[in-house]
């Protein structure tokens, strides 16, 4: 995410509880974002309840949002010399997801590596070959770990794509740049592996229209890169200075738009839906909301919903889907983690995040940008 977009999937548990009852038509999400800020510290029982609960509401797929963030988060156990001087290495949490994935019956995205540069500052072709590298030893390594695993469903590239920041910022930073030199080599190689691949673009409606929007999206396919699945960010929780990504009455135009390009070339579309409040607050939206986002994204074509994120969901949230989804009410509600799943206080990426450095930002109409070149790091 940039930057205050980035923020709010950063908080742990926040709560938020309301008394709107959610449409039934709407009450379908099928998965949701782990991005292990919270998880990480929880133990196999803890996140085996989790899968459990999440089953019992329809959320079966999973996505691992990172498989390691740079010098920060490290989620499996990785022999890489580059991912080794990592300050948190909570890397059982793969292997933990994997068990939990197969005892409640759910299925599993593998995210790969993330260099902690969110792209205000378009990377250079160089940049792109040097990330591109990275993903690639990130990749061979889990195939060789978890290849066999049949609950994984592929894997999820963390890099964010967005048009405008592929429209001239630079002269180097375009849409061609971008697919040959990152997206097609890393959805090529995991597509030659037997698993799936899956991207979550996102939008600005102050910077595009749905027009311009899925006239890059359908550029970057004709280019070559062709994932299984586009999950659009649908925006509604987001905001950069002071102004919303986007707009209830609108998201569906730009969904639409989404739709009709991954239709195009054959791609599943699904959306990723923001579950968190737009007021920096990092709490649970309310289910008037909730049930507005679901409605639109089903209208759109969506063949899947999944909800950002789990770190947001917390015990309180992830009770109010479970109320929402009018479940029997007979049945008392645990934990998210269990009986035996006692939070931990955990470390909070707002506070430990590379990002949290001052950056020169240039303010484009909601958008925080940066044009200047980023120094490349080796392979």
């Amino acid at each position: 995410m940039f930057v205050t977009r980035f923020l709010p999937r950063c908080f742990s548990f926040a709560l938020a509880l309301s008394g709107f009852s959610m449409h039934a038509e709407a009450a379908n999400l099928n998965g949701v974002f782990d991005a292990g800020w919270t998880t990480a510290y929880q133990s196999a029982d803890s996140i085996n309840h989790m899968h459990e609960r999440l089953h019992a509401l329809g959320m079966e797929q999973i996505v691992l949002q990172y498989a390691a963030v740079e010098k920060t988060h490290l989620y499996y156990p990785s022999q890489l010399d580059f991912l080794q001087n990592t300050q948190y290495k909570n890397n059982q949490l793969f292997p933990k997801s994997i068990d939990a994935t197969k005892a409640a019956g759910n299925k599993l995205w593998l995210g790969l590596y993330y260099d902690g540069e969110n792209w205000y500052t378009p990377p250079t072709v160089s940049q792109l070959d040097s990330l591109a590298a990275r993903n690639l030893h990130v990749l061979d390594e889990l195939y060789a770990l978890y290849g066999n695993e049949t609950v994984i469903e592929g894997v999820y590239i963390p890099q964010e794509i967005a048009r405008y920041y592929w429209d001239g910022l630079r002269d180097d930073a375009t849409a061609a740049a971008l697919a040959t030199h990152f997206l097609i080599p890393v959805t090529r190689a995991a597509q030659a592996k037997g698993w799936k691949v899956m991207a979550a673009p996102f939008y600005n409606q102050n910077l595009e229209t749905p027009e311009k929007l899925q006239a890059f999206f359908e550029s970057l396919f004709a280019a070559g890169f062709k994932p299984d699945v586009i999950a659009v960010q649908d925006g509604i929780g987001a905001s950069d200075a002071g102004k919303v990504h986007a707009d209830i009455s609108t998201v569906g135009n730009y969904e639409r738009a989404m739709a009709r390009a991954c239709a195009k070339y054959s791609i599943d579309f699904w959306v990723d839906m923001e579950l968190f409040r737009t007021d920096d607050s990092h709490a649970l939206a309310n289910s008037a909301r909730l049930s507005v986002q679901l409605d639109t994204a089903r209208a759109a074509g969506a063949a899947k919903v999944i909800g950002y994120d789990l770190a947001v969901l917390g015990n309180a949230g992830l009770d109010s889907l479970e109320k929402w989804f009018a479940r029997d009410t007979s049945q008392a509600t645990e934990s998210i983690f269990g009986s035996r799943g006692i939070r931990r206080g955990s470390k909070s990426q707002k506070h430990n995040h590379p990002h949290n450095k001052e950056i020169r930002y240039y303010k484009l109409n909601g958008a925080r940008v940066n044009n200047h070149k980023r120094q490349p790091h080796s392979n």
